[in-house]
């Protein structure tokens, strides 16, 4: 039989074997671009994640907790740069001074020689940056929750108002007192300085605002008037805490003797445990006139007393009355101290409870860091390029 002829145009029909290779094909074709969709699926997971990790979750990641209370890394970041741009304002303002004056002129020799003091002790402080921040941040939540239990608080007005000072503006500047002239010599008037007007001040705090804030991207107006707040929190604290410092403690009465030897003082001490007079070796021994004139007499001593050297006070409350000290060397000789009587309450002087009113925020902050649940998450990585 004669086959038929095929059409040209006419499509061959497909073998079975044919069909088969095209559907194994067109499987591996649809694995293919499977894999790759799910590779790019994955692959925009893990950018987005590192993106959440990255500007979401890590900056909320705490470097420290105190009490239940949360420091963000995202805060301690921003306080760091704060503190960086501060301390490099002033380092640049110092140095700026500094190179209006010749160091090898010497009438200008102590004043450049101050200023490189200075910006050297500026230059430490910017090394320290990282660690003394995260303990200020540390310090400011101790205080925040002392400040709240003791219903201690801060207006938005004692802000503005601190600020205004800050800057040397005065709501109400005192009036100047005309000074009466006595004198018949000519004398040239002198222009007083005006004070600051509110316009100025206004002028001086937003340029300042806008240099921080063009500055440092993260820190606002609202940053920089929270750290005067806790500024002033912190004082209201030392404040009440000086109101707490009790005004009577013990006192010893003591005088002591100043020898310039000290096998002159071991011959004074022997002699005074012999039973000899105090105040008659003072006038044969003693080296210091004001020692001879007050008969050595160094008054009634706290333990801490302001202006007599720490080691003369705890030798004299080794002592009990009548007793003496073994010589001791200062920085003015050798000394022999005595005491003849102890009070167990008796009223500090001024010096010495304003020292202690002073100390008290340090004191309390001491004790506070020992008894407060602080964990320092902190690690170098959280620190902010420069």
């Amino acid at each position: 039989m004669a086959k038929k002829k095929r059409d040209k145009g006419q499509a061959q029909a497909l073998t079975k074997k044919q069909i088969a290779r095209n559907k194994r094909v067109a499987r591996q074709q649809r694995t293919i671009w499977l894999a790759v969709a799910s590779v790019t699926a994955l692959v925009l997971i893990v950018l987005a994640v590192g993106l959440v990790q990255e500007y979401v979750l890590a900056p909320r990641q705490p470097v420290a907790v105190v009490d239940g209370k949360v420091i963000s890394r995202a805060e301690y970041q921003k306080r760091v740069r704060y503190a960086r741009w501060y301390l490099d304002s002033i380092a640049q303002n110092l140095m700026l001074e500094q190179s209006r004056y010749d160091p090898n002129d010497e009438s200008q020799q102590f004043v450049y020689q101050y200023l490189d003091s200075q910006l050297q002790q500026v230059q430490q402080q910017q090394l320290s940056v990282p660690g003394q921040v995260l303990d200020d941040l540390i310090d400011e939540a101790l205080v925040r929750q002392e400040a709240e239990r003791r219903g201690l608080t801060v207006s938005g007005g004692e802000v503005q108002l601190t600020i205004e000072q800050q800057f040397g503006y005065e709501r109400n500047p005192p009036e100047p007192t005309p000074t009466p002239i006595t004198t018949t010599t000519a004398i040239t008037p002198t222009t007083p300085v005006a004070p600051m007007t509110k316009e100025e001040f206004d002028t001086n705090y937003n340029e300042y605002i806008n240099t921080l804030t063009s500055a440092l991207q993260d820190f606002s107006e609202e940053d920089f008037r929270y750290t005067i707040e806790q500024s002033l929190l912190r004082e209201k604290l030392a404040e009440s805490l000086a109101e707490e410092v009790p005004t009577m403690d013990e006192h010893v009465h003591a005088y002591h003797i100043l020898l310039e030897t000290e096998e002159m003082a071991q011959e004074v001490l022997e002699r005074l445990k012999a039973g000899e007079d105090f105040s008659a070796l003072i006038d044969e021994y003693s080296q210091g006139e004001e020692t001879v004139n007050t008969g050595g007499e160094l008054g009634w001593l706290a333990k801490d007393q302001s202006g007599v050297l720490v080691t003369l006070v705890e030798a004299a409350f080794a002592l009990q009355p009548g007793e003496f000290s073994e010589p001791i060397q200062t920085y003015q000789g050798y000394e022999i101290v005595t005491i003849d009587e102890r009070q167990s309450e008796r009223p500090l002087d001024e010096a010495t409870l304003n020292s202690r009113q002073a100390q008290a925020i340090d004191d309390w902050l001491t004790q506070a860091r020992e008894e407060a649940d602080i964990e320092r998450d902190w690690s170098p990585e959280d620190v902010p390029a420069s």
